[in-house]
């Protein structure tokens, strides 16, 4: 996040978050706040994930933010752009993020229907069935283990944010691992730690390096034990057939990614290892 102009400070609020924004991007980002304020006029303002975010009734509504490169709105779903694809139509967009260029900003009409959709999303993941109507567990049944909330279909705003902003030069393998590590389970969730894209079930567990000098020679995924020191043996207890992995320590150890056409090779190996790796922890 960029620091309060003066000060070196992190904006706390909207507007100290937008005195920071430069002024080709700040009219862009005033106009979208107004559209969505005037779409949700309940919502309440906040910083969010290190963005100019929304929250209504009591669950995060939507986010933009800027980089040097574009501006962005954050639906923060998975869910809501799919519906919206013919309007979306020459924007750049993934999963739950709108990037746009200032000089092209989202049409407001598009926004408050895009606001309003989030808000209906909310509203129904939010309804909870009867008690009376909850299946009963048979007598005797062994209960099932509880799974974390699903997160690894649904971008965490703050690593698009991060990689946006990041000058690599391969930008593309980055996002394709991204996703090859959030979708090998549901419990996976994803987030800025050591201010990089990091993975975490129960704690964190694998971090992609991003600040390699220059970006180039390929992308080191580090997969470890977490942020506490738990004195862990990983090595030797994680089958590695496919010889990816380098060991570190004994609690972690290193995938190297040359290039696109590497990482397709390595997909299956590697998800098996992921999998396996969070089995353990």
């Amino acid at each position: 996040m960029r620091s309060i102009p003066g000060s070196g400070a992190k904006p706390t609020t909207i507007d100290e978050y937008l005195a920071a924004v430069d002024d080709v991007q700040r009219p862009a980002l005033e106009r979208l706040r107004s559209t969505i304020r005037a779409a949700a006029p309940d919502a309440e303002e906040c910083i969010s994930y290190q963005l100019a975010a929304f929250r209504h009734a009591g669950r995060m509504l939507v986010a933009f933010g800027a980089t040097d490169r574009h501006c962005a709105f954050y639906v923060m779903s998975d869910k809501t752009l799919p519906a919206f694809k013919k309007q979306l139509a020459g924007y750049d967009t993934s999963k739950g993020t709108i990037r746009f260029q200032p000089q092209k900003p989202l049409p407001a009409a598009l926004v408050r229907k895009l606001v309003g959709a989030r808000i209906a999303e909310n509203a129904a993941t939010g309804k909870r069935t009867p008690k009376s109507r909850r299946p009963q567990a048979r007598k005797g049944a062994a209960s099932k283990p509880a799974v974390l909330p699903s997160a690894g279909a649904q971008e965490d705003p703050a690593v698009s944010e991060l990689l946006g902003r990041l000058e690599h030069a391969q930008k593309a393998e980055l996002e394709a691992l991204r996703r090859l590590i959030l979708g090998v389970s549901p419990a996976i969730r994803e987030g800025v730690k050591w201010n990089s894209p990091s993975f975490q079930t129960t704690d964190f567990f694998a971090t992609i390096n991003v600040h390699r000098k220059g970006g180039a020679g390929g992308i080191r995924l580090i997969l470890h034990t977490g942020a506490k020191r738990k004195d862990a043996v990983m090595r030797g207890r994680v089958p590695d057939p496919a010889g990816l992995l380098t060991w570190l320590a004994e609690d972690r150890c290193l995938v190297a990614i040359a290039d696109a056409a590497d990482l397709e090779r390595k997909r299956t190996a590697l998800g098996d290892i992921v999998r396996r790796w969070i089995a353990r922890l």
